[in-house]
């Protein structure tokens, strides 16, 4: 049963990465016919529901993987996820809350967990973003901050977009909190020069700058660009 499960699990990804979904649906339904109920089988069958925003339909493949293995911790971030995705976030939480209490002491890692649910929703910031839809990729972006807010990338991104956008005081905001909450990130303070020389705040971009450039060798970085590029303006 391993190896056939492998092998499905591995048809799966490759149906989900070109769309074909009614093919990936297809095949979780006859394997759950064929070798019954069985909670990975649900869950990517949840997963396959939930990639086609049939979120109901996912809701019940996730709980009834939950209901054969309930610590299975995958489905619950899906079912979280899920709900999430509804707006139910008392749903949410409470599907997780249930996660976390079934995980051994020893194994139990909440950020880890909660990264993993945040990065679900950063995904599909990027995927948005892809297809050039900035205020859609803003609101999964924050929704990803929202259930775990140290991604010092998915808060950059989120600045990057609001620069986009022009909405310099939002940008402002999260540059700003990256750089105190991730004060050895580079992206953090490079980009929050950025912020403050579009907002006209010189002194302070060249600060930012510098930063950025102690963190990184000093040699071939964007950071000494920017700097040259101050002292010619």
């Amino acid at each position: 049963m391993r190896i056939d499960f492998a092998e499905i699990n591995q048809k799966i990804k490759i149906y989900h990465s070109v769309n074909r979904f009614e093919a990936a649906e297809k095949l979780l339904l006859t394997a759950i016919d064929e070798y019954g109920s069985m909670a990975n089988l649900h869950n990517l069958l949840g997963v396959t529901y939930h990639k086609q925003s049939k979120f109901t339909d996912a809701i019940i493949q996730f709980t009834k993987a939950l209901k054969i293995n309930q610590n299975f911790v995958e489905a619950g971030l899906n079912l979280s996820a899920t709900f999430c995705d509804l707006g139910r976030y008392e749903d949410a939480k409470s599907v997780f809350s249930e996660v976390l209490a079934v995980t051994p002491s020893n194994k139990k890692q909440p950020d880890l967990i909660l990264g993993r649910l945040a990065n679900q929703h950063a995904e599909c910031g990027h995927l948005y973003l892809q297809n050039n839809l900035p205020l859609e990729a803003i609101a999964e972006y924050k929704r990803a901050l929202a259930i775990y807010d140290k991604m010092p990338d998915i808060k950059v991104a989120l600045g990057q977009l609001y620069l986009k956008t022009n909405q310099l005081d939002r940008a402002m905001y999260e540059l700003q909190e990256s750089v105190r909450m991730f004060p050895d990130d580079y992206d953090s303070h490079l980009w929050l020069g950025i912020c403050f020389w579009k907002s006209g705040m010189r002194d302070q971009a060249v600060r930012a700058w510098e930063a950025a450039r102690s963190i990184e060798e000093p040699e071939n970085t964007l950071a000494s660009a920017y700097l040259r590029f101050s002292q010619q303006s």
